[in-house]
């Protein structure tokens, strides 16, 4: 099963360090990121910085995936490196914010496979986080974290 990969970037009027707190607040996800419907706080194991179980809404007739979030690295306010190492999906995601002239800019990549051959069937729902559908979804996430943050969002821009 393959990788999936889903990246972008959001901008922002709201600080870096506002986004910052939000970004590693893992509790306030499920406020900014629509797939997410609920996090558990977990104890860190081993070199874990923090945990959450997290839990993704699904469409029927899939039950709610559910899997565990690590934060493997952290150099506040700029870079979140989290590894999800529970449950069906596996993967690592990296977070970065960074300055922007009119507030910020996050950015994200994260790379999953399917694990579990039961959820073979949320590949292509996954796959869709770079079509049109779930673009639309990934900029809500980027409107709201600006929001959660006290800022409002601004253009996407293509680098130049």
């Amino acid at each position: 099963m393959g990788a999936i990969e889903i990246q972008g970037c959001w901008r922002s009027t709201a600080g870096v360090h506002e986004v910052w707190a939000v970004l590693t607040d893992l509790t306030t996800w499920p406020e900014w990121w629509p797939a997410i419907s609920d996090v558990e706080v977990l104890e860190p194991r081993g070199p874990a910085l923090a945990a959450a179980r997290l839990t993704f809404s699904t469409r029927p007739p899939l039950r709610p995936l559910v899997t565990t979030l690590e934060v493997i690295e952290q150099t506040a306010p700029s870079r979140l490196d989290v590894l999800v190492s529970e449950g069906p999906l596996g993967g690592r995601g990296l977070f970065t914010v960074d300055e922007d002239p009119e507030g910020s800019r996050s950015c994200y990549d994260v790379s999953l496979s399917i694990r579990s051959l039961l959820f073979r069937p949320l590949e292509p729902i996954l796959r869709s986080g770079t079509r049109s559908s779930g673009q639309a979804r990934l900029e809500r996430a980027g409107d709201d974290l600006a929001r959660l943050a006290g800022g409002e969002p601004l253009p996407r821009h293509t680098p130049g």
